[in-house]
């Protein structure tokens, strides 16, 4: 390709993935369309929907789009990076919204050489109301004794080649799995006091809640061995959080 019609690279690529989700897709995008001071693609993966949301997406020029049927959300999330330009790389699935204009050029601004993952909070919200929940507790040290919503960051693109992509082998937590591999590195974590995206809480990971913490309990007992060690260092963290509460401080 000529060099003069090759595009810039983006700061950030923006990941839809979507699967008959016509009902909220609008949405969605109304708040990725308002986002400012920040260069971003819109990259969609639509798992072969039938309500008409892929025919939708199409419409709206997506800088990259695909629909056919894929393994699960993971699936389609790798198939989305490999498509992705960008530096950064943030997943905005069908139903979730960015919080606010600013939420991407915040990260990106906060964002330091050393860094692998920036990130903030996020507001959940569904049928029983909205809740914020608080990652100002992460730590590189503490994360696989906790969580880190995926909506609540961005991560380096080259992590997802260098590192590896999400495993399959996990229904619900490969995100997590994939965390953990790249805070192993000794990639940077960076926190932003703010809030980056309402999360709709009615996905697979929440209609499988106890199958998925069971599930997240194999990933940390794969990152962190021997067994008692990160039983302890989860029931530490969730003391230290109910202490939190208790002061009426908002965590996750």
């Amino acid at each position: 390709m000529n060099s003069a019609t090759t595009k810039p690279t983006p700061q950030v690529s923006v990941i839809t993935v979507s699967f008959n989700a016509m009902a909220v897709l609008p949405e969605t995008l109304a708040s990725l369309r308002a986002q400012r001071g920040v260069d971003y693609e819109w990259v969609v993966v639509d798992g072969a929907s039938k309500d008409g949301s892929a025919e939708w997406c199409a419409a709206q020029s997506p800088d990259a789009f695909v629909s056919e049927p894929d393994r699960g959300i993971y699936d389609a999330m790798n198939k989305a990076v490999r498509l992705a330009r960008g530096e950064w790389v943030y997943f905005l699935n069908a139903g979730d919204r960015l919080a606010d204009a600013g939420a991407l050029a915040d990260l990106v601004a906060a964002a330091r050489p050393g860094d692998g993952v920036v990130y903030g909070d996020v507001v959940y919200f569904g049928d029983n109301g909205q809740r914020r929940k608080r990652f100002d507790w992460v730590t590189a040290g503490n994360l696989v004794y906790g969580d880190l919503c995926h909506q609540a960051l961005i991560a380096r693109r080259r992590f997802f080649t260098e590192v590896a992509p999400f495993d399959l082998a996990y229904r619900w937590n490969a995100d997590f799995d994939w965390l953990l591999r790249v805070v192993a590195t000794g990639a940077g974590l960076r926190y932003v006091p703010r809030d980056v995206a309402l999360f709709h809480d009615a996905g697979a990971h929440v209609a499988a809640a106890q199958k998925s913490e069971i599930e997240r309990d194999r990933v940390r007992a794969h990152h962190c061995s021997p067994r008692w060690r990160w039983l302890l260092g989860h029931l530490l963290l969730r003391v230290k959080l109910k202490l939190r509460r208790l002061r009426g401080q908002e965590v996750a």
